[in-house]
């Protein structure tokens, strides 16, 4: 008996989630239900769906707000339902067209027109057009609305929604006279938008959400008249205020509607083949002509392949579909768009890897088919597309442009409130001071894995226990916050899904219209799919654009053009850098966790790459030490039977990927793939029945293969125990591949590299600052800002990197493009006076100026950095007064009094500020190979691996020191302690201070040993106890840094490299240096890993002057140290 009924998906004017209420209104006993959000259609899907399920006839109505029939001046409501399928396809279009910019209203009412026979238009008390007019007392304008109503809807169709309350009772007089002359029935419409009064103050908080207000919990007087009421409840309520007749009369509108979604099918586009050629034909004929150009035309078992998949493709009547992706892919490289190798189960298909869909062969990596396309469970296919995010644009223009723009949408998704916003949200409108959002905030721990919920961090925080039962409102805050938590606030596009069809998509769901952006469904992915039309998925991947531009850089710079699909996967320098973990910007191995575990792993092979990309995930964590184990003979690797071991011998004995379940119920249940499929979703979904019935199959089938019982048990038994952490091995294997792919490009062109990963930006892992201080380590310098050579971003100059603009903050972009483009138009500046000629008066500001002066920008122009920035408070008034004169600038240009270059650390202190790091070096450099040399010393930045309560041994930085005194009138002080990339507050109480005092100096380099703990505020802290300079360190171990040791009989030779593998030509060289000048020095390597590598006797070599400035010259002054 409810029609006006708004969900969740009126977003943030209800609190009505679909589930709940249609399982809360059939248990209430309604059997018939309506649904009719504001101007669109996101949960009519779901509605229908639940309304099934529940055994309740679905409504499916819009509720309405444009401008009037008669007056187009404002805006009038009305709900339009459908009575059958034809008007709910009108609702579609009609929801479409309220989504338009410019809303188009002779278009809405020519659709509801057409198709006045399928819709039922109801009134909305006030806010129509009709009953406005009344209220008014402009009867004639009232008449003439509903003449002219009666020619788009029959008469039959029109009826008056009246809502039942005490504050409206002399319009409802009005409205029904009016009805009762011209025979219009009036029905109810009493507003539904909560489940329950409960949720009153929650929907009064999300309706101030929506409208930037904020409210007080003592004021609130929402009566929780819209929340949904029994069906006795309702009629009384309504014989309450004499409208009993409604009652009768909503019951004879809602028999009119009979609403049947058509039965379950596949809406698959057609691919139009040349020459009309039949689309099996088509694609067994492209298939066959690629299977000879690779050389496998002969092969039986690749001849086999394809005849099963093209017989289970076209059976399944899916040939259609991998032509249409097929296409989609040969545009885009025929485009020069880079495509993935391939991602998920479609690279277990031969057809996709002959089409050239995926890149690996799922023959030679022992990949299945029926992983992908299981011929005994009808599913769609869904094989997605990894291309470049710069260009996943023009690849949706170029489908929209094949099968229409009415015919292709981006799907949509819904932005919910999640733990945090939800709090958050609801105090802020509730007027809550900065502190206590923070307080909350803070309450409310995050989860890098999986999204934290109110309920889950209620039971992990105290500090949120604490909170919410502090005081009576903060348990108001929390319900409240807990009620709007998870609902939808706003529409996005997703990543990557995208749905086509040959028809326009309007006929079948609804869709948004978004200018300049196409159009956009009204429902999820997964109703979408539910409905049976095809989604595809383009996701955009920062990791190929990055690819594609290493490539280039190759390309434009060595004029090599390097096709990475055929490098060697045996690689020495790629596996080697794997080994070492020596993997950030490599694709899906940038974590510092998954760097550990190949460092103790240390991979041979690519399937060991392969095996450590399936194996670092939720789960399947736990057989990562087994794997380790084995693999280096620590471990028994052990099989109940031996046929196991041809399929588990790669990933010595253990279940790593969901395809090996599926080949140990093959060969030893006698299962078909099919069904081997079918029970490895079984066990995945934990379904219980299925597995206790499929567990006597396996064993029968077992004991019929000769295989006894036992045995076949105790398989069973241990393929449930690992299926459930099973990873798809097609998907692992084509990361893995494009992960591969970009370790080879970082261990053989490293320049470019670099210059790719940075260009890009920030990735999830790591940080721009560690990409940069990496790359200089690895490539020996950064080149600095250069006003005549420096582009926007990093580029690659001779054979070095050198910065970009965009990299220095404090530097607009808009001055930083004039710079490159007045370069290009006028030639190289050939002073900083010159420089500042061609600036025009908008950049002239010091503070821009001084920021590139503090970067070097200026060196080349023979100035130090102190003197320009002296100097440049005259220059730039000199301009001034001159105005365009040059001449008259020329000759009023002030003398450059030179000055002394700042102190060093000041030079340092002035590009961190602006650039993060310093192009040149730090300070700290010098100590490097020794901290890594020594297990139990640190820099500051490896203190966050370490747990409070930790002793501690570091080097550091002094900066920031502040001295006080205590109530009992002791010194004591705090300071930061820095690194490159980090920094710790630190405290010298009373006891230490007495003994360190004379060394807390700023950018004073000291060895401190100390503990880790918290500090009142809570924040990261270390507690000297005791400090000296870093140099005595040195000393005690050897000698000072950069200075020549004095005994040279126990001096040790420090080389800091990036991979062992990776200095082999510059070990080589030092080999023969030790031939040539033997003599009792050790030399000791220091990867990037902190791993020490001692040298055996052909590298022992002799000490001079002259060797030290030789090893320097192999590996970098700032990468050697004798001690």
């Amino acid at each position: 008996m409810y029609l006006n009924v708004q969900s969740v998906y009126t977003f943030l004017s209800s609190t009505l989630e679909i589930e709940a209420y249609v399982a809360k209104a059939a248990e209430l006993g309604y059997s018939r239900l309506g649904l009719a959000d504001k101007q669109v259609m996101h949960g009519a899907y779901a509605f229908y769906e639940q309304a099934q399920k529940h055994g309740v006839k679905p409504m499916i109505g819009l509720h309405i707000t444009m401008p009037g029939l008669l007056d187009q001046s404002q805006t009038f409501s009305f709900l339009l339902y459908a009575t059958d399928y034809t008007g709910y396809q009108a609702l579609m279009v009609i929801s479409k067209l309220l989504s338009q910019e410019s809303m188009e209203t002779r278009k809405i009412w020519e659709v509801i027109q057409r198709n006045g026979t399928s819709l039922i238009w109801i009134s909305l008390g006030r806010t129509s057009e009709l009953e406005q007019a009344l209220i008014y007392e402009r009867t004639d304008v009232a008449q003439r609305f509903y003449q002219h109503l009666q020619d788009l809807v029959p008469k039959e169709h029109i009826y008056i929604g009246i809502q039942a309350s005490p504050y409206n009772a002399l319009e409802v007089e009005t409205v029904l006279h009016f009805a009762e002359r011209q025979g219009i029935q009036a029905v109810i419409a009493q507003p539904v938008n909560m489940l329950e009064t409960d949720d009153a103050r929650a929907l009064e908080v999300l309706e101030a959400i929506r409208e930037n207000e904020t409210i007080s919990l003592d004021t609130v007087q929402y009566k929780g008249e819209s929340y949904l009421y029994a069906p006795e409840e309702l009629q009384a309520l309504y014989e309450r205020h004499q409208l009993g007749d409604l009652w009768h009369n909503t019951q004879d509108l809602i028999a009119q509607i009979n609403l049947e979604f058509p039965e379950e099918q596949q809406y698959l586009p057609k691919f139009q083949s040349p020459k009309g050629e039949d689309s099996d034909a088509y694609l067994k004929r492209l298939t066959q002509e690629r299977l000879q150009a690779i050389g496998r035309a002969t092969e039986a078992p690749y001849i086999e392949r394809l005849e099963h998949e093209l017989h289970t493709i076209a059976t399944m009547g899916f040939s259609d579909y991998f032509l249409i992706v097929w296409d989609i892919i040969a545009y885009a490289r025929a485009s020069g768009i880079r495509v993935g190798p391939g991602r998920g189960s479609a690279a277990g298909s031969l057809v996709s890897y002959l089409l050239q869909i995926t890149l690996v062969d799922p023959l030679e990596y022992d990949l299945l088919f029926e992983r992908f396309l299981n011929p005994e469970r009808y599913t769609m296919p869904d094989i997605d597309i990894d291309i470049p995010d710069d260009r996943r644009d023009q690849v949706i223009q170029y489908v929209e442009q094949k099968y229409g723009h009415q015919q292709v949408a981006q799907i949509a998704t819904f932005g919910t409130f999640g733990a945090k916003a939800s709090v958050r949200d609801t105090l802020r409108v509730l007027d809550a001071p900065k502190e206590r959002m923070q307080q909350w905030s803070r309450a409310i721990p995050t989860d890098q894995n999986q999204a934290m919920t109110l309920q889950r961090a209620y039971q992990e925080s105290a500090d949120l226990r604490r909170l919410v039962v502090e005081q009576p409102e903060n348990r108001t805050t929390y319900a409240i916050a807990q009620t709007i938590e998870g609902l939808p606030r706003h529409t996005s596009t997703h990543a990557a899904a995208v749905v086509i069809h040959d028809e326009p998509l309007e006929r079948i769901i609804p869709v948004t219209e978004r200018p300049q952006a196409g159009l956009m469904t009204q429902f999820s992915m997964y109703d979408v799919e539910a409905i049976g039309l095809l989604k595809m998925d383009f996701l955009g991947l920062k990791n190929l654009s990055i690819l594609d531009r290493i490539l280039r850089n190759i390309q434009r710079r060595q004029g090599e053009v390097l096709d990475i699909n055929q490098i060697p996967m045996d690689d020495a320098q790629t596996l080697g850098l794997f080994r070492s973990g020596d993997t950030n910007g490599v694709f899906q191995f940038e974590s510092e966790g998954i760097q550990n575990v190949l460092k103790q792993l240390k991979p041979t092979s690519f399937e060991d790459i392969v095996a450590v990309n399936a194996l670092y995930r939720p789960g399947p964590m736990q057989q990562i030490q087994h794997f380790i184990r084995r693999k280096h003979g620590q471990e028994a690797i052990e099989y109940i039977h031996p046929d196991l071991e041809p399929i588990l011998k790669n990933t010595y004995g253990i279940i790593v990927y969901q395809e090996q379940v599926m080949q140990i119920l093959v060969r030893m249940g006698g299962f078909t793939m099919g069904e081997a499929d079918m029970l490895r979703r079984a066990m995945s979904k934990k379904q219980a029945d299925v597995m206790a019935q499929e567990r006597s199959h396996f064993i029968q089938g077992a004991t019929e293969r000769g295989y006894e019982a036992q045995i076949a048990k105790e398989v069973y038994d241990y393929i449930y125990a690992f299926s459930n952490y099973g990873f798809n091995r097609a998907h692992a294997v084509v990361y893995s591949t494009l992960a591969y792919q970009l370790a080879y490009l970082k261990a053989h062109y490293p320049l470019e590299f670099y210059q790719a990963v940075i260009a890009s930006g920030r990735s999830i892992h790591t940080s721009l600052l560690t990409y940069l201080r990496e790359a200089r380590k690895r490539l020996g310098r950064i080149l600095p800002i250069d006003v005549n050579r420096s582009l926007l971003s990093l580029s690659i100059d001779g054979t070095a990197l050198r910065l970009g603009f965009e990299q220095v903050k404090g530097v607009r972009r808009d001055l930083a493009k004039h710079i490159v483009d007045d370069r290009n138009l006028l030639g190289p500046y050939q002073d900083f006076q010159s420089f500042l000629r061609r600036l025009p008066d908008k950049y002239r500001e010091q503070e821009l100026l001084e920021s590139l002066i503090e970067v070097g920008a200026f060196d080349s122009f023979g100035y130090n950095r102190a003197t320009l920035s002296y100097n440049l408070p005259n220059l730039l008034q000199s301009l001034t007064f001159s105005g365009q004169s040059m001449s008259l600038f020329e000759e009023l240009e002030p003398r450059i009094e030179l000055q002394a270059e700042w102190p060093l650390h000041l030079l340092y202190e002035k590009e961190r500020e602006h650039l993060g790091f310093s192009s040149a070096g730090h300070p700290l450099d010098a100590y490097e190979a020794i901290i890594a040399s020594q297990k139990a010393l640190y820099s500051v930045d490896q203190l966050n691996q370490l747990k409070n309560g930790s002793k501690v041994q570091v080097i550091g930085l002094v900066e920031d020191v502040r001295r006080i005194t205590t109530k009992r009138q002791e010194p004591m002080a705090f300071m930061q302690l820095s690194s490159e990339l980090a920094h710790i507050s630190a405290v010298i109480f009373p006891n230490t201070y007495q003994r360190v005092h004379k060394l807390l100096k700023d950018q004073e380099i000291v060895h401190v040993r100390g503990k880790l703990g918290k500090s009142q505020r809570g924040e990261r802290q270390l507690v000297v106890e005791q400090m000296e300079r870093a140099q005595t360190l040195l000393e005690g171990l050897g000698q000072p840094a950069n200075q020549a040791p004095n005994n040279t009989s126990n001096v040790r030779c420090f080389i800091r490299v990036q991979s062992i593998e990776q200095a082999q030509v510059q070990v080589n060289a030092i080999k023969q240096l030790a031939l040539d000048n033997p003599g009792p020095a050790q030399i000791i390597l220091v990867d990037a890993q902190r791993q020490s590598f001692l040298l055996d006797k052909p590298y022992l070599i002799s000490y001079s002057r002259r060797v030290q400035q030789e090893v320097k010259q192999i590996f970098g002054e700032e990468n050697v140290i004798f001690q």
